[in-house]
């Protein structure tokens, strides 16, 4: 019996799926108006503060105007200059390993849940777009997930940094000063959801994990 649970965990973390997310909700919206994260956001990360075009796309559902300043991923490995305690801590939890983990599901299982969600396979779970969206990182956004270099698409081949903080090219190269208005530092509910859906993560509950956090050895040794 508790094999049987277990089981039934890992297969809902390794199969979070986009399912009854929020339409509104980054990166969702990104993908749907193929607009940058500026066009709606103050931050050009994303984060919760939306700007006017914004409040009127979630109001109105009209595109956002293009944004002129749009943010691109750029790879954890990027972070890891600056950030080494977080990344190394990142760097043991499920979510570092999540493309690995869906590369190595059983097909059958996959079949199982894909047809329980509605979702078509085509071929295995890490070749189905449904799939592969919840494990890397800004999947078909600007600089996610695949880039064109076949090195960075390995970068990006995991729940990066950015998948929550937003794409960090902007963060990367602002001055020192500037750094935190270019990143999402304010994680929400709706960002995580987005994947850890009532049907896939039943035991997700948002405000446990915030006072646990995602890297909770970053939190000890900063």
């Amino acid at each position: 019996m508790r094999g049987k649970s277990w089981l039934i965990k890992v297969c809902a973390s390794v199969f979070g799926l986009v399912v009854a997310a929020q339409l509104w909700a980054f990166p969702n919206v990104a993908r749907e108006t193929k607009r940058a994260c500026a066009a709606c956001h103050v931050n050009p990360a994303g984060g919760a503060m939306l700007s006017e075009g914004g409040k009127a796309y979630q109001a109105q559902k009209k595109a956002p105007a293009a944004a002129a300043r749009g943010a691109e991923y750029v790879g954890s490995a990027r972070c890891r200059m600056c950030h080494m305690p977080v990344h190394n801590a990142w760097a043991e939890t499920p979510h570092a390993k999540a493309f690995v983990n869906l590369q190595a599901a059983d097909e059958k299982k996959s079949h199982e849940i894909a047809e329980r969600l509605k979702v078509e396979l085509k071929g295995r779970a890490a070749s189905t777009d449904g799939c592969v969206t919840c494990h890397v990182t800004g999947f078909q956004l600007a600089g996610g997930y695949p880039a064109a270099d076949s090195a960075k698409t390995v970068a990006l081949a995991a729940v990066g940094c950015e998948s929550c903080h937003g794409p960090g090219s902007l963060h990367v190269s602002a001055p020192m000063a500037d750094k935190k208005n270019f990143i999402n530092r304010a994680v929400t509910a709706k960002m995580c959801t987005q994947c850890h859906t009532p049907r896939m993560s039943p035991e997700f509950k948002f405000e446990e994990w915030v006072k646990k956090g995602v890297h909770e050895v970053a939190k000890k040794t900063e």
